[in-house]
């Protein structure tokens, strides 16, 4: 149903009342003036459409199109004409008739102007020349064109690509007093870092303490002093009297009626506290037994006591100097090293403060050994990644000029020669700074090969033109079977996956992992 004022095709009218419905009648391209006049006139209603879908001869002049405005005049009625041919439309809107290319999207108000169909609606667009029209349809198409360019498919490409380590030699200067980078003179920020750690300390313990080790044993009578036969199983429960010591005995035990037999029975629990004098009183826990009377004429015994490893206060001590003790260790400091891998860390300049948690056991509990928690945060100035790869750009690029850094892939380490300098806030020293180099490819490059490509196209094209074997291609949305044509609807981005060096030590190195790798298990944090 058209969405616009005017007669509506199809509708149906209260009875009598036909003036807000049209007629379609359709005519074919021979067909003659008087024969459409004489349709039109046999329409019940008041609007009709002419519905010329391949246009008509005759209509399309200026003498026939006039001939119809005419005979709709005097008949009272008002035409549109809905066709695909250009030269009838033209005609058509030349005599002010409307025009649509279908019958249901005419604009009754729309007169002699243009139409737009766009999704929805019919558009009347505004009554001036010709050109000015058409600059207007072109200005609606780069609307259009502007629309689906933004909403269009985006993609990702994140390449590995094959890299080239560089390293140099330099010399900075850092401060925290300064905010921006020289290049030039080499002199940057500095900040405060810091990365936090958990350590466990273990000590042996060295002290003693008695336990129960053994389990007392003892042979009871047991006498059946009722008419019937009893069987005692294996493990049923005695009490020695005082003290409810707990007994089991140790195998099943037939006992004819009126008659005494000897087992044996077993403490429950070591020690000795189950060694009980000759005579003991005993009673059954299970009342079924409460009939068979139980003695002891050799006394319990067996349960013992041994020495086992426990903690001595000399191990909480000993443990605790450990604890105090890591603050001034050099390997302790380095976890710093190994949290930030990819900034230019100064040792000399590291604290590290430490917060002992609980011991695992008192003095006197045993065990045989002694752990202890221990946070450790260790702090230092040092260039951040950032700043460092900053600095990478400049003097790593002459090394080699028109090759693609690979951003995360910047580490520094110091060799030494360092001087600090407290009065004016500043650390200088020598570095050894390096990173790694994309071989053959640029992001540039990337780009223009994969736009407009599907996905599986796209990586054998990075693998057979730049050797990228290792590349993750996506579109969104997830249906879209290329990657745009545009290029700026794609965003490359250059990782590595090759561990890049880091320091581990001042005037020696070793591998760390890459920006792709696991971190390590401290956590990094900036400092203020």
């Amino acid at each position: 149903m058209p969405d616009d004022d005017g007669p509506m095709i199809g509708d149906a009218a209260p009875s009598g009342e036909t003036s807000g419905l049209a007629s379609v009648i359709q005519i074919d391209r021979e067909e003659e003036i008087a024969a459409v006049c004489g349709r039109i006139d046999a329409t019940p209603t008041f609007a009709v459409v002419v519905h010329a879908p391949r246009g008509n001869r005759k209509l399309a002049t200026e003498l026939g199109i006039r001939r119809l405005q005419r005979h709709a005049d005097e008949a009272g009625k008002v035409v549109a004409i809905a066709t695909g041919s250009g030269a009838l439309a033209a005609r058509a809107r030349q005599a002010g008739i409307p025009v649509s290319r279908r019958p249901e999207n005419v604009r009754w108000d729309a007169g002699g102007r243009l139409t737009l169909r766009v999704p929805g609606r019919t558009l009347v667009l505004p009554s001036i020349g010709r050109y000015a029209q058409g600059s207007f349809v072109l200005l609606l198409a780069l609307v259009f064109i502007g629309l689906a360019v933004t909403v269009a498919p985006a993609g990702r490409v994140v390449a590995y690509p094959p890299a080239e380590q560089v390293t140099k030699v330099i010399t900075i200067s850092a401060s925290p007093d300064w905010d921006d980078v020289d290049i030039v003179a080499l002199e940057v920020p500095a900040s405060q870092v810091s990365a936090e750690r958990t350590l466990t300390l273990v000590v042996p313990t060295t002290g003693t303490v008695p336990l129960p080790a053994k389990h007392a044993s003892v042979v009871l009578t047991i006498t059946n002093s009722t008419q019937q036969e009893a069987l005692v199983p294996a493990g049923a429960v005695l009490l020695a009297q005082p003290g409810a010591v707990v007994f089991e005995v140790g195998a099943d035990t037939q006992i004819a009626a009126g008659a005494a037999v000897t087992q044996g029975a077993t403490a429950r629990e070591p020690g000795p506290r189950a060694n009980l004098p000759a005579g003991t009183a005993w009673k059954w826990e299970d009342p079924r037994f409460q009939g068979l009377a139980a003695a002891n004429p050799q006394p319990a015994a067996g349960g013992t006591l041994e020495p086992q490893p426990a903690v001595d206060t000399r191990d909480i001590a000993s443990i605790n100097a450990l604890a105090q003790g890591l603050g001034r260790s050099d390997t302790v400091r380095r976890i710093l090293l190994e949290a930030r891998p990819h900034d230019a860390v100064f040792l000399g300049t590291a604290e590290a403060s430490i917060e002992p948690g609980d011991l695992s056991a008192p003095a006197g509990e045993p065990a045989d050994i002694l752990t202890l928690e221990v946070r450790v945060l260790v702090s230092a100035l040092a260039v951040t990644q950032g700043t460092l790869e900053e600095v990478a750009h400049s003097v790593l690029a002459s090394e080699r000029p028109g090759r693609e850094l690979i951003p995360g892939s910047v580490y520094a380490r110091e060799t030494g020669a360092r001087r600090l300098d407290p009065e004016k806030n500043l650390v200088r020293t020598e570095i050894v700074i390096g990173g790694l180099f994309a071989v053959e490819a640029t992001p540039e490059m990337v780009r223009d090969a994969v736009k407009g490509k599907s996905l599986s196209s796209a990586k054998s094209i990075l693998a057979s033109q730049y050797g990228i074997d290792d590349a993750e291609v996506d579109v969104t949305p997830g249906w879209a079977p290329w990657l745009p044509r545009f290029g700026f609807r794609i965003d490359v981005e250059f990782r590595s996956r090759t561990p890049a060096e880091t320091p581990n030590a001042e005037g020696a190195a070793e591998h760390a992992p890459g920006p792709t790798a696991t971190a390590p298990a401290a956590t990094p944090s900036p400092g203020p």
